[in-house]
């Protein structure tokens, strides 16, 4: 983004305070903007008429593109562009909201990575309101899983598609995921799912050719909820996380990426006793041995910062090309300066 230097760049607190007031203008402009959009009401797009468009600084917005023509499920498969005025070619993002948000709350990043110089999509990816979550079952568990996967393949297939129309250049795409989105970013990344019927613009390899994932729950601690399903098909840890395809060896690099966020973490207990919710996750042992040779069950808690350490290890095992960042002074949702520089980075490098 103009308005942020790069890493290790010097500002000025002038400058620094100038970009403050940009972000906050430009949050407060995605705010209004956002209200209304992604409800599951009909939206413009799924009533058949053009899709809503606004101009935010230097960049537009376009709300509500429809990217399948049909999808199971109570979240309609919607999407929103975000793209430089300026002609191109640029490279594509697709970006994956985290669980319980929307396309709306990724407004704000989708913005500052499209100023730096990127064609940006954010599709809803979720099959299941938030609200829904409490009652699901594993068997819907797994069936929503295996369909978010192909969704967003379908997704990725649709920006290549598409991505042209915005200044986009559809061959070079990177694909990110935050949080549960990095679950399903990785899910579909690694397994190769195939897209989902009913994907517009079906044309073009559903593969990114880089990958960045942040704060992935690769240990699915984030929700207790997951105790539940565990305790009901311990085969749901196969299913909602890509450990199982870790290890194929992938032909783009991957970036994985630690907010840092030292309150995401869980009581830990003894991660080697029968009844521990570590065994209903690992009942081999192998991701514990892990997890212990990292240092993570000195203390009391499970922080987040060890599963993402593991992952980015496993990966670096099998030969794929990974980078570790561990961001400064950010949270699981809220990046400081100087972690959103990294973020921007990463996805849109050398800019």
């Amino acid at each position: 983004m103009k308005g942020i230097g790069r890493s290790g760049s010097r500002a000025s607190v002038a400058g620094v305070l100038a970009s403050v007031v940009a972000l906050t203008l430009l949050a407060t402009l995605l705010l209004a903007a956002c209200g209304g959009s992604n409800s599951t009401s009909a939206s413009p797009s799924a009533a058949g008429s053009a899709p809503a468009a606004r101009e935010v600084e230097d960049i537009r917005i376009i709300y509500d593109v429809r990217y399948m023509s049909r999808r199971e499920g109570s979240l309609p498969p919607l999407l929103d562009v975000y793209a430089p005025k300026q002609g191109g070619p640029w490279p594509l993002v697709v970006m994956l909201h985290g669980g319980g948000l929307d396309t709306c709350w990724m407004g704000d990043w989708a913005a500052q990575v499209a100023q730096r110089g990127a064609v940006v999509f954010v599709p809803e990816w979720s099959r299941v309101l938030e609200s829904e979550l409490a009652a699901i079952t594993a068997a819907e568990s797994r069936a929503s899983q295996v369909g978010q996967f192909g969704d967003v393949a379908a997704a990725v297939r649709f920006a290549r598609g598409t991505g042209a129309r915005y200044g986009g250049d559809p061959a070079h795409l990177t694909l990110f995921g935050h949080s549960a989105g990095a679950m399903q970013a990785a899910s579909e990344a690694f397994s190769g799912a195939p897209a989902s019927e009913g994907g517009l613009e079906g044309a073009g390899s559903t593969l990114p050719e880089s990958l960045v994932l942040l704060d992935g729950d690769w240990m699915i601690i984030g929700d207790p909820m997951w105790n539940r399903l565990l305790a009901e098909d311990p085969g749901i840890m196969q299913v909602a996380t890509p450990w199982q395809y870790v290890g194929r060896r992938v032909d783009f690099p991957v970036t994985v990426i630690n907010s840092g966020d030292p309150y995401l973490s869980v009581p830990l207990g003894d991660p080697w006793a029968k009844d521990s919710w570590l065994v209903a996750r690992d009942p081999s042992g192998k991701l514990r041995r892990g997890l212990e040779k990292l240092g993570a069950f000195r203390g009391h808690r499970f922080a987040n910062d060890y599963q993402q350490a593991l992952f980015a290890q496993r990966l670096r095992a099998a030969g794929d090309a990974v980078t570790f960042v561990t961001l400064k002074d950010s949270s699981h949702t809220e990046l400081s300066p100087e972690g959103m520089t990294s973020l921007l980075e990463a996805l849109v490098p050398g800019t």
